[in-house]
């Protein structure tokens, strides 16, 4: 558990042929991992994460707020993903309090980069599938030490969200007014230089996108299709 404001803990796995329940081996390099909704599941199922560990120095997956080790049962049993269930409860004290969901889930994603760089892991290759493809992508152009990214089941537009009538996305995900400012495309733009690698993304509707639909929305809002695989 890696405490990353005063009561809150990410729960950060990492992948060894041997037990260890406590420090990491040190080491230079390493894939730091976000689930789409829970790591334990990702690290079982999920060919990205075989794929990823195969290649990497060192991998690590961390469960972030709300996510995995840290899913809240509160307002009733098993209500996490219900509209107005605890995923919806917790964003909108968020909202309330001027700190969106998921800044506070790059927080942690920046602390838990904090972490991996005390014990000498100062070039990370950030992951990110679904719901975790948007704390990974802001910590990815907010900090240095992320020196490649890759995201599977990504979105690829805030303003495609707010242009579909049934988007399925939860409100955890969404940042309020980006779109005065900036789009997730011009993040993207801004990653080209850390090789930025985007799978199979997602609708608004959180469903897979067929290739012709890809480069619909690629071309609608400057996605460059380079970087989409």
């Amino acid at each position: 558990m890696v405490e990353t404001e005063q009561d809150v803990q990410a729960i950060v796995y990492k992948l060894e042929d041997e037990g260890r329940a406590s420090r990491p081996l040190p080491g230079k390099s390493a894939v730091l991992y976000l689930p789409h909704m829970s790591s334990d599941e990702d690290l079982q199922s999920e060919p990205l994460t075989r794929q990823l560990a195969k290649e990497a120095e060192a991998f690590f997956a961390m469960d972030y707020r709300g996510v995995g080790e840290s899913r809240p049962n509160t307002c009733g049993m098993d209500t996490y993903l219900d509209p107005y269930g605890s995923d919806y409860f917790y964003t909108s004290y968020q909202l309330m309090l001027g700190e969106p969901y998921v800044g506070r889930r790059t927080h942690d994603v920046l602390a838990v980069l904090d972490w991996l760089e005390a014990y000498g892991y100062a070039r990370v290759h950030l992951a990110g599938r679904g719901w975790g493809s948007l704390p990974a992508l802001f910590a990815a152009v907010l900090d240095e030490r992320v020196k490649q990214i890759t995201l599977k089941n990504a979105p690829l537009s805030y303003a495609e969200w707010a242009e579909t009538e049934n988007m399925r996305w939860p409100l955890s995900s969404c940042l309020p007014f980006v779109l005065e400012t900036l789009d997730l495309p011009d993040c993207y733009r801004e990653l080209r230089r850390k090789k930025l690698r985007i799978i199979r993304p997602w609708s608004a509707e959180a469903k897979p996108l067929s290739a012709k639909r890809i480069k619909i929305i690629a071309e609608q809002y400057g996605v460059s299709l380079s970087m989409l695989k």
